[in-house]
């Protein structure tokens, strides 16, 4: 098993793949001290949150129904996470068509990446899990350990559903269709999350604590239902039974996908998406700045998953527009409208900016046209700071409207964190995962912490220019 191609020597180089495409190795060579150090530091506030957590001991039925909603949450979090993941893998990667050309069977590698898929969409939050589990486990609440195999069994259940969707869509609606409706899924469940934690804000209390008093369990515990939560709160045969579970799933679509997967991976390697005539036709604009101006607006619509990154990224929106309807006074006001619209054009203009600089394909192209060499670089910072502007657009014709007195500062405050993000994204580009096979990754960590912080300052410096007591 162990030598080539055996299933733990193809498991071990699937491992090592999904770690070199991991975010921390895609930006960041050395890693491991750094990740160590941060692991330290959490283990510690994990260690007092624990201490906490002891002290202020909830009922049984709260405690169950308290796991069972992190069991939902995560499931939903991760199956989102594993349509994505499982349509990389498959069409992403560009090696699934290799593999199956060689006599290694096809049931094999459907194993072996299933597998790395589920350790892919359990490896966050077995860290933050873990952590807190260490911490209540050092202060004798050994049951806390049971979520490392409790998330494991869930990963594996997700993988096996997530494959079993993927392989049915790629063979009716191909891999651009199936990656569309994965980011959609991704989009739905992270609003869903968003809305949930805003409840507090626009529904009365009393309504609230009904809805969460209807799914408390019952007194036999929640039967079916709360299996996976019994486990998670170290109930011995619910554990057991949880894995039991999942492992039977996992292999039923195992042994069930191995002829599905392999046609859905041909044709995925075989998938070309239609060109269109009027695109490429071979007309150009007027000017050399129009047409890479043109063409980085194309590259920006190609972009996988643009829509739903788009939609996370403009969260802040949804307080905007309970502001500027009236409905802020739990926000702060109306001089929280400007801070907020000016971060989001930073976090907006620098994603754009990094899409751009990981998306050309033949940068040389542009160089070596008899051209000015910072043409590529303006037109770029031109077409990331017009999508940007589009789509904060409504938001700032609503404010103008609403609070006018608030224009002057939130235009300046947009003018400056554009200028700020789109110079440093063409530097320092964020990381984006590339679905082309054999592109190089580009983006680092350090981009996107200082383009968070330079979001930050000039909200901070609208917000004072804005506010009548900023620290009232």
């Amino acid at each position: 098993m162990f030598r080539a191609p055996g299933f733990l020597w193809l498991l071990r180089h699937e491992l090592v793949v999904l770690w070199r495409g991991s975010i921390l190795v895609r930006t960041h060579r050395h890693i491991l001290l750094p990740v160590l150090g941060v692991g330290v530091v959490f283990q510690g506030i994990a260690l007092l949150l624990a201490g906490q957590i002891i002290r202020h001991k909830l009922p049984p039925a709260q405690m169950l129904l308290a796991a069972n909603i992190n069991v939902v949450f995560l499931a939903a979090l991760m199956f989102s996470r594993a349509m994505t993941a499982s349509i990389d893998v498959i069409y992403g990667r560009g090696d699934a068509d290799f593999l199956l050309a060689s006599p290694i069977p096809p049931g094999r590698v459907l194993a072996v990446r299933m597998l790395g898929v589920a350790v892919t969409i359990a490896a966050p939050w077995l860290l933050l899990g873990g952590v807190l589990a260490n911490g209540l486990a050092l202060r004798g609440q050994g049951w806390a350990l049971a979520v490392y195999p409790v998330l494991l069994a869930e990963a594996l259940l997700v993988a096996a559903l997530a494959f079993a969707l993927v392989t049915a869509l790629l063979r009716r609606i191909g891999p651009a269709a199936a990656r569309r409706a994965g980011n959609t899924l991704a989009l739905g469940v992270g609003l869903g999350i968003f809305v949930l934690g805003q409840a507090p804000r626009f529904i009365a209390p009393q309504t609230l604590m009904r809805f969460w008093a209807a799914l408390l369990p019952g007194p036999q515990g929640g039967g079916v239902a709360f299996l996976f939560a019994r486990g998670l709160l170290g109930q011995g045969p619910d554990l057991a039974t949880s894995l039991l579970l999942s492992f039977a799933v996992f292999v039923l679509a195992w042994r069930g996908l191995a002829g599905p997967f392999a046609r859905g991976a041909i044709t995925a390697a075989a998938y070309r998406p239609a060109g269109r005539a009027g695109v490429q036709s071979g007309v150009f604009r007027q000017s050399a700045f129009a047409a890479l101006f043109a063409k980085d607006l194309r590259l920006l619509a190609r972009f996988p998953g643009l829509f739903s990154q788009v939609v996370y990224r403009s969260l802040t929106l949804v307080p905007v527009a309970f502001i500027l309807a009236g409905k802020g006074k739990a926000y702060g006001g109306l001089a929280v409208v400007a801070p907020l619209l000016v971060f989001l054009a930073g976090q907006l203009g620098l994603f754009f900016i990094s899409v751009l600089r990981g998306s050309e394909s033949a940068p040389g192209l542009a160089d070596s046209a008899p051209v000015a060499a910072h043409l590529p670089a303006r037109a770029g910072i031109a077409a990331s700071g017009y999508a940007a502007l589009l789509i904060l657009a409504l938001p700032v014709l609503a404010t103008m409207a609403r609070a006018p007195a608030l224009l002057g500062a939130l235009l300046a405050g947009l003018a400056g964190v554009l200028v700020s993000n789109l110079a440093l994204g063409w530097r320092l580009p964020i990381p984006l995962v590339r679905a082309a096979f054999g592109k190089a990754q580009t983006g680092t960590v350090l981009g996107l912490i200082l383009g968070l912080g330079v979001s930050c300052a000039w909200a901070l410096a609208v917000w004072l220019l804005v506010s009548p007591r900023p620290f009232g």
